[in-house]
């Protein structure tokens, strides 16, 4: 019996303090220039053409608000056409690089309409892997002439950058990538793990030496990784490959530069995402090792970002591809906002037309285009017109402004907001896939009246995704589609107040990457934390697991067991070879210290604790302040679990409370005795079957307790009663003690949730075993035999025969069919004892039959022989 009980359920909820700032590392104002990029450079013939407009780089970079992100087409097209010292063999002529630099300079002089783009350049220099590689596998120019060596490729990349830009030629580039994916093939492909990165790590030790030389300011880095899966090989593609390059090569990189994509249908639409915790799991473990290796936190370039679409890849240009694409960029831009402070740069992969990839062979595009034909898919023809990828940019456009305190109580809900004069930014980003209710509070400390909502809704309709605008009266409730983007831009009659602030600082653990064994407590201490009056802290672990294993382990922080919330960012990563993610723990705030203690055990083996961070943020005012009178009486949903069997201590209590604060769990009964500290959700696990308390404190409200008493029990021992029914053929069971049974009956099998059920049997010997869902519990068995209630005698016999049957088929009707179905006879049931004539028929056997009701309930074996 349970004295207190009731559904646990979800709400999603957001809540906004447009009057609070809030600061990452000192970090925050919304850089478009960092996050708002397309993968090309303005020089680029492409945006020339039969385009729809006159201006297309107007039209997209000006009317869009974006920024030129990356160009990895000249540096490679000139030392493709350069010719090589005739002094030193390998390496490039000097005289000929400030020949053709000073020509492209004066070219871009000339051309007056592109200066107006230099400031929408974070521009990212990068060379093709060939022909700048010079270790296994080296390929010539184009020329056929080969590098040297590492020197070589430097000295030209500092020569280039110095004579193909600044003075009167393009600004020079923020940051230089050493060469562009050079593990995409090599190596062993995607899933090794085996192979070591030691040749490219040294490789680029001695380019960015050589660059430096040239070009002592400008950032390198490096190894732009394709496919940075550091969970592979249980982390041994992470120790052979990026672990390597950043010993080896690490002090010598002032970014490291990765590549992320999803691949949201592989395989016949099977889902290997990155998206939500998947890239955080990634991050972390490279800001980890980072600040661990470095004593800081090196900056990240993205310099790829989006989808692989490959179950598409070889079709015609189509709506759909496109919705792959821009859905996973949005929710991979939501994770690069959270790190303003790491993330130097992050580049959405589209190309303007990409006509050099166009496949003559098959009449496919390029996939990752910002245009496409007018006619396309039916045929590769008309003026140039945006594909949907525009949407992307359409749905980001007006955004900019200071970053403002936002929340989520469902991680599956990725949110952020900005405040710019007047307007109020909310950006809501659906990981889940399916459409999601949000509950949105909106706060502004003065009381600034709405004058207008214009809500912007990237979302898919059908196979084609649709950006829905339109202004709205308001925002209590919204709709969010699944898999979908949704940007609200509020429009107040006086500028907003930002009168509180929120500084966010993260810290990192002592160590990372521990192995997980059943039972065993690994202990990591986050040191140096700064704590204010106010605040709130999130724990974070990475975890990479197989699948099926443990994704809740008991965590303690200070020596306090503190909730693990059982949902994180995103899917469960089923189509992916394992678990690789990050828990998001939140840490009630008065349990912080300067140094702390967090201890991690799981029930099972296997895997690893990949890093260990915590997200701390300080608040100028207590802005989660709420009344011991907002506490609700139903505030508090508590749910029980029994034992599953007899003697077992596998119970549970299950806490769930709809307002988040910080609480305390003092659970205590049958010898039972804890502290919980929790926010919003609290499972207390392992219980033995009996009666408990509950009492909950808030530490923000001195005397509040909450008390609660119930029971967990344990189930009936299983009980079985059978009855027969000769008549229908069929036995009657009534069960007790479970919630499922599995039947058996001469080797037939039958689930069923019911109590009472009712199965065939057939004449003779039956055998019955009952089995429960809850393994504990005792099988039954019994063998039931059912006679046939039809005799007939004599048998055989020569003409005359009796048929007995029972007072229950009398008003019935018997029947005599030959051995192949014929109808032969039929007599009515009158008495108990019928006489039968049946000398008419031939020597042979046949089939008597009793019937009432329209169906045949006993037979038997007739055999004639005169």
């Amino acid at each position: 019996m349970i004295l207190i009980t009731s559904n646990l359920f979800s709400q999603i909820r957001v809540d906004v303090n447009l009057n609070v700032k809030h600061t990452i590392d000192s970090i925050s104002i919304f850089d478009r220039s960092k996050f708002i990029s397309i993968h090309a450079n303005q020089t680029e013939n492409e945006w020339d053409g039969s385009n729809f407009t006159s201006d297309l780089r107007n039209d997209f970079l000006n009317g869009y608000d974006v920024y030129l992100g990356r160009d990895t087409g000249g540096i490679t097209w000139n030392l493709n056409n350069i010719q090589q010292d005739p002094d030193r063999a390998g390496f490039v002529d000097p005289s000929e690089i400030i020949s053709k630099g000073a020509n492209a300079r004066s070219n871009f002089e000339s051309n007056v309409a592109l200066h107006k783009y230099e400031d929408r350049k974070s521009l990212v220099i990068a060379g093709q892997l060939n022909p700048f590689w010079t270790g296994t596998d080296q390929k010539p120019t184009s020329q056929g002439w080969y590098l040297a060596n590492a020197t070589a490729t430097g000295e030209y990349m500092g020569r280039y950058i110095n004579n193909f830009h600044g003075t009167n030629g393009q600004k020079k580039p923020l940051f230089l990538e050493i060469i562009n994916e050079p593990a995409y093939h090599s190596l062993g492909g995607k899933n090794d793990y085996s192979n070591s990165l030691q040749e490219i790590a040294e490789f680029h030790n001695e380019v960015a030496e050589a660059i430096r030389v040239q070009a002592p300011d400008l950032k390198i880095g490096g190894y732009t990784a394709a496919f940075p899966d550091f969970e592979v090989g249980d982390f041994k593609r992470w120790e052979n490959r990026d672990k390597l390059f950043m010993d080896v090569a690490g002090d010598n990189m002032d970014f490291f530069s990765i590549h992320l994509y999803d691949f949201p249908s592989i395989n016949n639409g099977k889902k290997d995402l990155r998206s939500g915790s998947n890239i955080e799991a990634t991050f972390d473990m490279m800001e980890h090792y980072s600040m661990l290796f470095f004593n800081k936190v090196k900056p990240i370039v993205v310099s790829e970002y989006g989808a692989q679409m490959h179950d598409y890849a070889q079709e015609q240009w189509s709506p759909y591809r496109d919705w792959l694409h821009i859905k996973a960029s949005n929710s991979q831009l939501m994770s690069f906002l959270e790190r303003p402070n790491v993330v130097a740069s992050a580049i959405n992969f589209i190309i303007v037309k990409a006509e050099w990839g166009y496949n003559s062979a098959t009449g496919v595009p390029y996939n990752h285009r910002l245009m496409r034909k007018a006619n396309e898919p039916e045929s590769y023809t008309g003026e140039w017109v945006y594909t949907d990828m525009v949407k992307f940019y359409q749905l980001w456009k007006n955004v900019r402004g200071t970053r403002v305190d936002i929340t989520s109580d469902n991680l599956d809900i990725q949110v952020n907001a900005y405040v710019d004069g007047n307007k109020g930014y909310i950006i809501l980003n659906n990981l889940n896939f399916k459409e999601e209710t949000i509950d949105l509070e909106l706060f502004d400390s003065n009381n600034n009246s709405i004058t207008n909502i214009l809500k912007k809704h990237l979302t898919l309709n059908g196979n084609f995704p649709i950006l829905i605008e339109e202004p709205i009266t308001n925002t209590n409730s919204i709709i969010l589609g699944a898999e979908s983007t949704m940007i609200l831009e509020y429009t107040f009659e006086e500028d907003i107040v930002i009168d509180e602030t929120s500084n966010e600082i993260k810290y990192y653990a002592n160590s990372y990457l521990k192995p997980i064994t059943e039972n065993t407590v690994q202990t990591f201490n986050i040191n140096g934390v700064l704590k204010g009056n106010y605040g709130e802290a999130i724990l974070r672990l990475g975890l990479g697991r197989a699948h099926g294993k443990s994704l809740n382990p008991v965590v303690k922080f200070n020596n306090t067991v503190i909730d693990v919330p059982s949902n994180w960012r995103g899917y469960d990563q089923a189509d992916r070879a394992q678990f690789f993610g990050v828990l998001e723990i939140p840490v009630p705030y008065n349990l912080l210290e300067t140094n702390n203690t967090v201890t991690v055990q799981f029930n099972d083996t296997g895997g690893h604790i990949s890093s260990v961070s915590m997200r701390v943020f300080e608040f100028s005012n207590d802005i989660r302040k709420d009344k011991v009178s907002d506490i609700s009486d139903d505030n508090y949903k508590i749910k029980t679990t029994s034992v599953t069997c007899r003697g077992e201590n596998n119970g549970k209590i299950a806490i769930a409370t709809t307002k988040t604060l910080n609480y305390f769990a003092t659970v205590a009964g049958e010898g039972y005795n804890e502290k919980f500290s929790f926010s919003d959700t609290l499972n207390v696990n392992n219980l033995k079957s009996g009666f408990y308390t509950i009492e909950i404190s808030i530490p923000e409200f001195p005397g509040y307790i909450a008390s609660f008493k119930l029971q967990i029990n344990e189930p009936e021992a299983l009980s079985v009663v059978s009855k027969i029914n000769a008549i229908n053929k069929t036995v009657s069971l009534s069960l007790k003690g479970s919630d499922a049974y599995e039947i058996t009956i001469n080797g037939v099998k039958t689930s069923t949730t019911q109590k009472k059920i009712e199965l065939p049997i057939q004449f003779g010997t039956n055998k019955i075993t009952v089995t429960a869902s809850k393994q504990c519990s005792n099988m039954f068995e019994q063998n039931v035999f059912l006679e046939n209630g039809l005799k007939v005698y004599p048998n055989p016999s020569k003409g005359n025969l009796t048929c007995s049957t029972s007072k229950d088929m009398i008003g019935g009707e018997l029947f005599i069919h030959s051995i192949d179905g014929v109808l032969l006879k039929t007599k009515k049931i009158e008495v108990l004892e019928e006489k039968i004539d049946v000398s008419f028929l031939p020597e042979g056997i046949y089939m008597i039959s009793a019937s009432k009701g329209n169906k045949v309930q006993l037979q038997t074996k007739l055999i004639l022989s005169k």
